[in-house]
C-alpha cells in the first residue's frame, strides 16, 4: 500500500513539473511569412505567368496571321496575280522558319500583304502591353509592401523583375506633345521605374486625365494653386498639377450637395465648378518625380 502510494506520488511530481514546464517554455518562433521569405520568388513566379502568357498570345496571333497569308495567296492566285502570290509564299516560308514577326520582315509591296503584317505586330503589341500592364501593378504592391516592411533587398529583387518585364516585351515610347494619358498610366509608370518613366514623360507638355482627389494652395508659394489627380487602382499616388495664380482664380464654394471648387480664367469667365471625385483634364508639362508626379504651367483644355 505504501509503495503504491510512494509511486502515485512520483507520477504526480512529474506530471506537474512536465506542465509547469509547457506553460513557461516559450512559443515556438512563427514561420516568415511567405511574401518575406520567398519576395524574389513571388515576383519570379508572377513574371513567369505573365511571360507564359504573351508566348501564348504571340503563338496564337501568329497562327491567325498564318490563315490570313494562305487566304491572302489564293486571292493572288485567282487573281492571275504571280508576283503577288509568290511575295506571300515566300513570307509563309519565312514565318515558318522563324516564327516572328517585326517590322523589320515589312514588305513594301504587294500592298495588302504589308497590310496585313502591320495589322498583325500591332495586335501583337496591343495584347502583350495589357498583359504586362496587368502584372505591374501586382509587382509594385509586392514592392512596396516589402519597402515598408524594410525587406530593401527583396523590394530591389521585385524592382528588377519590373525593370526586365517592361524592357522586355513594352518599348520605351515618348510621349507625344499634347497626348492624352490617364494618371493611373504615369502614375504607374513612375511607381515601377522612375529613370524609364522620364524618358516616356518628363519635359512633355501632357493632358492627364484622371479623378480630382484633393486642392489647395500653394503653402510654399502663393502664387500658385495645386489640384491632385488620382485614378484606378493607385488610390494612394497623386499627380499635383500646378496653377499659376496670375492666370487663375480659386475659390471653394460649400452647398448642401457638397464642396464645389470654382475656376476662373479667361477661358472660363463664368467660373468652371469642380468637385472631388470627378474625373477631370488636366494639361500641364511633366516634371518627373519628387515624392509625387509633377505637372507645371497647368491649364484646363476646353
Amino acid at each position: 500500500m505504501k509503495l503504491r502510494s510512494s509511486f502515485c506520488y512520483i507520477c504526480l511530481t512529474v506530471f506537474c513539473a512536465a506542465a509547469r514546464v509547457s506553460q513557461t517554455a516559450p512559443a515556438p518562433a512563427a514561420a516568415p511569412s511567405a511574401v518575406d521569405a520567398n519576395a524574389a520568388s513571388l515576383a519570379d513566379v508572377e513574371t513567369q505567368r505573365c511571360q507564359d502568357k504573351i508566348a501564348n498570345v504571340q503563338r496564337d496571333t501568329l497562327n491567325k496571321y498564318e490563315d490570313g497569308l494562305q487566304e491572302l495567296q489564293n486571292t493572288f492566285q485567282k487573281a492571275a496575280d504571280l508576283e503577288g502570290a509568290i511575295a506571300v509564299r515566300t513570307e509563309r516560308q519565312r514565318l515558318a522558319a522563324e516564327s516572328i514577326l517585326t517590322e523589320k520582315n515589312f514588305v513594301n509591296e504587294p500592298k495588302a500583304l504589308r497590310a496585313l503584317q502591320m495589322q498583325t505586330v500591332a495586335r501583337i503589341k496591343d495584347l502583350v502591353t495589357q498583359l504586362v500592364q496587368e502584372s505591374v501593378p501586382r509587382l509594385i504592391e509586392l514592392k512596396k509592401s516589402l519597402t515598408v516592411a524594410g525587406k530593401l533587398d527583396e523590394a530591389v529583387a521585385v524592382r528588377t523583375s519590373i525593370e526586365q518585364l517592361q524592357n522586355s516585351f513594352v518599348p520605351i515610347s515618348r510621349a507625344e506633345a499634347g497626348s492624352v494619358v490617364t494618371a493611373e498610366t504615369v502614375l504607374q509608370a513612375y511607381a515601377g521605374d522612375r529613370p524609364r518613366a522620364d524618358k516616356q514623360y518628363k519635359e512633355q507638355r501632357l493632358t492627364v486625365r484622371g479623378v480630382l482627389g484633393g486642392y489647395r494652395q500653394d503653402p510654399n508659394d502663393s502664387k500658385n494653386y495645386f489640384l491632385y489627380l488620382t485614378g484606378g487602382s493607385l488610390g494612394d499616388a497623386w499627380v499635383q498639377c500646378s496653377f499659376p495664380a496670375s492666370d487663375f482664380r480659386f475659390r471653394e464654394e460649400n452647398q448642401f450637395s457638397g464642396s464645389f471648387l470654382v475656376i476662373n480664367s479667361k477661358d472660363y469667365p463664368s467660373g468652371l465648378r469642380v468637385q472631388k471625385g470627378q474625373t477631370l483634364d488636366i494639361r500641364g508639362t511633366c516634371e518627373g518625380w519628387d515624392e509625387l508626379v509633377k505637372l507645371s504651367k497647368c491649364d484646363l483644355p476646353k
